[in-house]
């Protein structure tokens, strides 16, 4: 007579390996979203992921693995875009979606960095400078332009000035800035690059990541030297020297960046670069039609309490004329350029 081997005599499965390699048997999940019973980390029906009962841990984590989306490749998307920046793009175009980040995410990890890392150097007392730092300079100067032309009112008490102090204590606006040069970045490509691109959407994910990953680039560089320079490690005088070092890789990575992504040629290097300049210096303009628009609001709200709105709502209109100008010179390029035309 036969028995049954030592296990599970429901299945006839032997336990006679050996002990250091034996395993737990699985535990069977029910899935609480459709009900069925099964084995691993994904409900075969739905595709709920198995998860324990909530903790802070798993919320935490779960927080940070669907931010930097771990199963998707953060870590090789930033190794590519930083090795080979072209063909990585290239790649994710042709459909290669799986071992990549996508743009949109890749654009919110670029704002976290830009954040923390701001905070950061504002923390320990050293020098801030990141990809907003445009806004605020040019608001700045702009109200000191203002009164160097013989503006005869003094601006400071007036909603301008509270509206640019707002700025600056606005934490956030440095990544708010970041997304909105991708925005403007993406605009712009589809206009110098439409003959390379299928749609909109190609020339929008070539434009984020080109942002993001150059201002990653950048912030972490330069947070990096901010903090050895303010700890000693490193002399002060080197300081203007790397800053114009580190805004030259700036603007240069979307010009390797779409030099290798649409062909090798120099046309295409100088497009990608002018294309984020542009965005990047068309997102302080856009901040300073915002500002005017919020200096009118503080004046309507609050009418006792500023002397004076400052540059005002014709300021708003004549920079949103100059922007559609410009919009206007690089869609007209890029219909004379589709028509088959050499630029």
């Amino acid at each position: 007579m036969s028995s049954i081997p030592d296990g599970d005599a429901s299945t006839g499965t032997s336990s006679s390996a050996p002990s250091g390699s034996a395993r737990p048997p699985a535990v069977p999940e029910t899935c609480a979203n459709c009900g069925r019973t099964f084995v691993g980390d994904y409900c075969p029906a739905c595709g709920q992921r198995a998860e324990p009962e909530l903790s802070i841990i798993s919320i935490l984590g779960g927080f940070v693995r669907e931010l930097i989306d771990t199963e998707r490749g953060l870590w090789r998307t930033f190794r590519d875009l930083t090795l080979h920046p072209g063909t990585a793009v290239r790649a994710y175009l042709a459909g290669a979606r799986q071992p990549f980040t996508n743009p949109g995410r890749y654009l919110l990890v670029g704002a976290l960095v830009i954040t923390a890392f701001s905070a950061t150097l504002q923390g320990v007392g050293a020098p801030d400078s990141n990809i907003g730092r445009l806004a605020v300079i040019v608001a700045n100067g702009f109200r000191s332009g203002l009164q160097g032309a013989g503006e005869t009112a003094p601006l400071e008490g007036t909603a301008w000035s509270a509206a640019v102090q707002d700025l600056e204590q606005l934490g956030a606006y440095p990544a708010l800035v970041l997304m909105l040069i991708a925005g403007l970045v993406g605009l712009l490509y589809w206009a110098l690059f439409r003959r390379d691109t299928n749609s909109p959407a190609e020339a929008f994910a070539v434009g984020t990541y080109a942002t993001a990953h150059a201002v990653i680039l950048y912030q972490c560089t330069n947070v990096v030297f901010e903090l050895l320079v303010h700890y000693g490690a490193l002399e002060t005088g080197i300081s203007t020297t790397f800053e114009w070092a580190l805004r030259v890789l700036l603007f240069v990575y979307p010009s390797v960046l779409t030099y290798g992504c649409f062909g090798a040629s120099m046309r295409n290097s100088v497009k990608g670069g002018l294309g984020f300049a542009w965005g990047y210096i068309e997102a302080a303009f856009v901040a300073l039609v915002g500002l005017a628009g919020y200096a009118e609001w503080l004046l309507w709200a609050y009418p006792d309490a500023y002397s004076g709105s400052g540059p005002g709502m014709a300021v708003a209109v004549a920079l949103a004329s100059v922007l559609l100008l410009v919009h206007g010179a690089f869609e007209l390029y890029a219909r004379y350029r589709h028509g088959g035309h050499s630029a």
